[in-house]
């Protein structure tokens, strides 16, 4: 049985088709595979974070009455970093315990029970701002957030990867608050 012509360069261009659209779906999930690796040296650097902010926790707490709106804003901003919420989520309470856990080290600073006793007086004034500061800074050098935004504008800009989200393939969520 004979193929005309026409039938068979039809079948050639749905295969050559099918073959640049499973390309470009299959190269673009490995490469999203790629930025979501990095994905656990941010989950470490948030894990710092939590832990920082459980510490000062454990020092105001000693200081401060627990109905605290200030010590509640910390708990709240320390549990979403540490549960299961959206990197948005988790960048917008990273952000927030930024300036909140300054501000309870300022008011725990100020009290006269942090100053007369010199354990707790050593964390506000020197490992706590120490460790908030590094925490802070190394989650803001995170590669994933690099590596995501990088991924986003090569799908956004790419004939393969508007193929690819075509395809539902979507872009990495960064790390950002907005």
């Amino acid at each position: 049985m004979k193929l005309k012509t026409g039938t068979a360069v039809a079948i050639m261009v749905i295969l050559v088709v099918f073959s640049v659209c499973f390309g470009a779906y299959r190269g673009w999930n490995r490469e999203k595979a790629l930025v979501n690796e990095t994905y656990a040296g941010l989950e470490n650097m948030l894990q710092t974070r939590v832990e920082s902010a459980y510490n000062l926790l454990t020092v105001a707490a000693r200081h401060m009455p627990s109905g605290n709106e200030l010590l509640q804003r910390v708990a709240n901003e320390r549990d979403v970093l540490e549960g299961k919420y959206s990197l948005r989520e988790k960048a917008k309470a990273n952000e927030g315990l930024t300036g909140d856990a300054a501000m309870l080290l300022q008011a725990l600073a100020g009290l006269d029970s942090v100053k007369n006793d010199s354990r707790d007086r050593m964390y506000v004034e020197s490992y706590l701002p120490q460790m908030l500061a590094e925490s802070e800074s190394l989650t803001a050098k995170a590669s994933y957030n690099t590596a995501a935004k990088e991924f986003n504008e090569s799908l956004r800009g790419s004939f393969s990867g508007w193929l690819a989200r075509l395809m539902n393939v979507g872009p990495a969520e960064e790390f950002i608050a907005q």
